[in-house]
């Protein structure tokens, strides 16, 4: 049975193991820099997600993906497509419920887009309340920032959007879409600061505030992209299709516990 979910039949659908995990893959569609097509975030989440069905087609289902996200704070770069966060909410909750009344108990929301990160945490604990089932969200760069810190090339700051870790796993996945001769190191947040880091690899910012990008990024960039190499991102996708795998072993092997409502 193949593991994409859009090609199933609806007898496939009906006779499936349920306790696959279903990856939903959510990104966005948006400014990556000069140097970067706005199909960034897409590639990278479809690409890890499809990494992940190639090792293990008996265990998972790949759905199709959604390309939008919770980005209007791009919106001053042309290209932008954003949606509203009560209606990707609403929207992701819809097809989590479709997914559970089909039967299926496993599903995992796989975010490529920094800012989808709050939305989709809300959107699977709607979906566990709503479906008592097991509903997981998780950004995938989270799943293996020490290893990104054991591979990268640049300093603290340099990895948090369009930057050498997009940059390098989009050179080793679509080379002829990306564009380094216009890269330029954009390392334009305080990379000492205790509670503002937003490199990607830092362990996360401990406060956040999501400023207007083209207030602190001059070309849609931050981080430092002239140091991506291919090779580089071949094992940085490797290591992300890895980590996604063992999140998802780790689902299948979760309990379906009861509920007990002590009214």
């Amino acid at each position: 049975m193949t593991p994409y979910y859009g090609k199933l039949t609806w007898e496939e659908v009906r006779d499936a193991d349920k306790d696959r995990v279903v990856i939903l893959s959510v990104s966005a569609t948006e400014d990556h820099g000069p140097h970067m097509a706005l199909d960034t975030d897409t590639l990278l989440g479809t690409s890890i997600a499809d990494g992940v069905a190639k090792a293990a087609p008996d265990e998972v289902f790949i759905m199709p993906p959604i390309p939008y996200g919770f980005n209007e704070h791009h919106k001053d770069f042309p290209g932008v497509i954003w949606i509203g966060p009560e209606t990707l909410i609403a929207f992701i909750t819809d097809v989590t419920r479709s997914l559970a009344h089909h039967g299926f108990r496993r599903l995992l929301l796989l975010n490529s887009h920094g800012s989808n990160h709050s939305v989709l945490d809300l959107a699977a604990r709607k979906t566990v309340i709503e479906n008592e089932i097991i509903c997981v969200s998780a950004s995938y760069w989270n799943l293996m920032s020490d290893r990104i810190n054991a591979m990268r090339a640049s300093e603290t700051g340099g990895i948090a959007h369009a930057c050498e870790f997009e940059a390098a796993m989009y050179m080793h996945l679509d080379p002829a879409h990306i564009y380094p001769e216009r890269a330029a190191k954009q390392v334009v947040h305080n990379p000492d600061s205790r509670y503002f880091n937003l490199d990607l690899a830092s362990g996360g910012a401990r406060a956040m505030l999501m400023r207007w990008w083209s207030e602190h990024s001059p070309d849609g960039t931050m981080g430092d992209p002239t140091v991506a190499t291919a090779e580089n991102g071949k094992r940085f996708f490797d290591a992300a299709v890895e980590e996604t795998l063992g999140l998802v072993r780790e689902m299948r092997a979760l309990p379906i516990l009861p509920r007990k409502d002590h009214h």
